[in-house]
């Protein structure tokens, strides 16, 4: 198990995704109970079904690998069928953060609540299937 923390640190700082988008119709929250991390992403899907905006936030303070597997799992959802955004799974995020397949013991929580987020935002979208929200601006 070898967390690659360039990649971890490369995706932790990318900021183009950790906002609300200016409409979703799809949102995710979980709260890892260890640590007090939240974890929210937001998905906007089209009348077609595809997911054509995701963002995330994150709680203040959150680790590295927390953030990375929020922005990875937003950015794999992108362009995606919402049941394929579904299937993304904690595996296909620990594959992108490391070197080998598999997250050092320590960082595995956070490639799940990304899984979990993710699932709760589309299983949002499907329950609700609601016009988007607006964020009233905020970013």
């Amino acid at each position: 198990m070898a967390t690659n923390r360039e990649k971890v640190l490369e995706l932790a700082s990318d900021k183009t995704l950790a906002r609300v988008p200016a409409e979703y119709n799809g949102f995710g929250e979980t709260v890892e109970p260890h640590c007090g991390d939240v974890m929210r992403i937001y998905l906007q899907v089209n009348p077609r079904q595809m997911v054509v905006d995701a963002g995330f936030t994150i709680s203040e303070g959150a680790c590295a690998p927390v953030v990375a597997s929020a922005a990875l799992a937003a950015k794999l959802a992108l362009d995606k069928p919402v049941m394929a955004a579904y299937t993304i799974s904690r595996e296909d995020l620990e594959k992108e953060l490391s070197d080998d397949g598999k997250l050092d013991q320590e960082h595995i929580h956070c490639a799940i609540m990304g899984e979990l987020t993710l699932k709760r935002a589309v299983l949002d979208y499907v329950a609700h299937r609601q016009k988007p929200v607006s964020n009233g601006g905020e970013q």
